[in-house]
Order: structure tokens, then sequence, then C-alpha cells
């Protein structure tokens, strides 16, 4: 038992930047009031120290939703493991997540839904190297990549692979922990491309700006997404989970949630400096860079159930690299809400 949960919680570990019309609505687009029940005695709502987080925060401040409940209680988690913990003792209730911790979790018997997908790809290469453009610029380059056998490193191997390289026999890679020690190795010259993750990519663009040394992006990865799948040139990477029993006992709140989470998207991306702020406040990081990050983002709010094709698709990708994802299998149609 113990090897096998320490290979899932080693799993949790490096999915993400870490160490990052529905029958909701009534006619109107209002919540019906008279569904809502007592009030809660506390609403856990979280996530990590990422953009998307800046939604759940912006949700955790409306006055309606903090009706629901006596008490409206936002945390950061900083590890998988920690979120995990939370969902299955149910101090966390709501969490923004990436897609795929939350098709594992919910393969792991953790009861949970994902409730929606807000963030449409937001991995990318960058270097200070201007004369990196395309895939055939990589092989004799050095490439840093956060979290061996994580998200990141099974998403660029895929689209490697499409692109006629074989990462492991063509390609210079070197792991890193995370996102941080990448961007410290890429300024020490020990490196000449990462694979980033928003928000530390704006983080690092903002560094070389005031080193001396820019880092640009030089290969967009939701864009070769597109080419080499003859799909959108996004991927359903983060959204929001819930635990299945609050779903069950307080289908208001998951109606509001997803009514403000919609509202948060328009909000950021016409409140750009607000939502700086906002993401300072709880996020511990410099307004200048969460204001950046949001801006290159791509967020739309859709309904889980709404965006499960997409989901599945982008899941049976990333299979492909790793068949031990998941399970082995695809979640079934309890895990997307709607």
């Amino acid at each position: 038992m113990l090897p096998k949960r320490r290979r899932f919680l080693q799993f949790l570990a490096a999915t993400t930047g870490l160490t990052l019309t529905s029958p909701l609505w009534g006619c109107n687009g209002q919540v019906d009031s008279s569904s809502q029940k007592q009030a809660m005695e506390k609403l856990s709502i979280g996530g990590s120290p990422i953009t998307i987080t800046v939604l759940l925060a912006y949700l955790s401040e409306q006055p309606d939703l903090q009706a629901l409940a006596e008490e409206v209680d936002f945390r950061l988690w900083k590890t998988h493991d920690q979120l995990r913990a939370d969902a299955v003792s149910g101090q966390l209730q709501i969490s923004a997540t990436p897609t795929t911790l939350a098709a594992n979790l919910y393969q792991r018997d953790v009861p949970i839904k994902l409730l929606n997908v807000l963030v449409w790809g937001i991995l990318n290469l960058w270097s200070a190297d201007e004369t990196i453009s395309s895939w055939e610029d990589l092989p004799g380059k050095k490439i840093l990549i956060p979290f061996r056998g994580g998200l990141p490193s099974q998403y660029f191997f895929y689209l490697a692979g499409e692109n006629g390289l074989d990462p492991e026999q063509d390609l210079d890679i070197q792991y890193t922990t995370d996102f941080a020690q990448a961007i410290q190795l890429l300024f020490a010259g020990r490196g000449d491309i990462a694979l980033l993750s928003e928000p530390a990519s704006s983080g690092a663009e903002i560094q070389g700006e005031t080193q001396g040394m820019p880092v640009q992006l030089v290969l967009n990865l939701q864009q070769e997404w597109g080419k080499a799948t003859g799909k959108e040139s996004r991927i359903p990477q983060a959204g929001t989970l819930a635990l299945a029993s609050l779903i069950d006992e307080h289908p208001d709140a998951i109606a509001l949630v997803q009514e403000t989470l919609n509202t948060a998207v328009s909000w950021v991306q016409e409140n750009p400096s607000e939502a700086g702020e906002l993401g300072a406040k709880y996020l511990g990081l410099k307004p200048k860079v969460i204001e950046r990050s949001l801006a290159r983002t791509p967020l739309e709010m859709v309904a889980a159930v709404d965006a499960k094709e997409e989901l599945e698709f982008w899941f049976s990708r990333l299979l492909e690299q790793n068949p031990k994802l998941f399970g082995g299998e695809l979640p079934d149609s309890g895990f997307y809400y709607g």
C-alpha cells in the first residue's frame, strides 16, 4: 500500500505548476432564492497561488455568496497532497484545480465533481534566445521542464512527438523541481529554454526586463496543440471542483458559484488593475505580475458537462503519454457536473 500511495502523491505533486447552457439558472439569470436552504455554518473555498485563484477570491468576496454561510473561509493550498486531504476531510468544499488533478481524484474515489473549465492553456516555451521559434530549433538546446513525469512533460512530449521529435533521443531535457527552479536556471545560463505556466512566465518576463535579459515566449503550445490535433488552439487546463456532498445538499450554492465565476471572468478582463490588487491581497504576488498574467490567460467559463468532449480528448492524449494516468481509463459521466 505504501509504495502505491507514494506514487500517487508524487503524481499529485507534478500535475501543475506547484511544489500551478446549464440548468443552474432560471430564465432571468438569477438563482431562485426559494431553493435556498438554511445557511451553512462554513463554506471553504480555495486554490493554489496561481492566477485562476483570483477568480475564486472574487467569488469569496461576493455578498450573495457570503449570505449562504455564516463564515466563508478562503484558503490557499500549496501541494496537491494538501488539497486531497482537505477534500477528503471536507475542509475544502470548492477549489480551483487542474482538470487532470480533479479527474485523478475522482478516479481515486475522492467524492468530488468538476464544476467547470475556466483556463484554456497557459503552458508555453520561454527563452532569451531570439533564434528559437519552431520545433526545428529545439535540438541542441537545453530545455528546462518542471515536474518529471507530470503534466508539463506529458503535454510537451505529446506535441514534440506530433512534430517528429523523440524527446528522450532528440532533445536535451533537464527536469526541475518546479517552475521557480526552471526560471532560476534559465537566468543563470544553465538552460536555453524553459517550459513555464502562468503566473511564472509573466514573473520571468518582468524579471528579465529588470535584469536586462529579455525573456520572451518562443513557442505557443496552445497554437501547436491546434496544429497537431486539428482542434481549437486551446486545452481545458484548469477549472473548479466541488465536493459531491456540497452539490447534493446545497444546490443553490453551486448555482451561485457557477453564475459568479462567469461574472468573475468578465470582471478580471474589464478591470485588470483591480484584479491585480485582488490577487496580490490573496496570493502573495505583486499586482503587476498578476495583472500581466491575467491578460495573457485565456479565460472562459464553460460548465463541465458542456466541456466534456474537449476534456475527454485532452485526457485521452495525456493517457497516450502515461497509460497509468487516471487509473488507466477516462472518468465516467459522474465526474462532469451539469
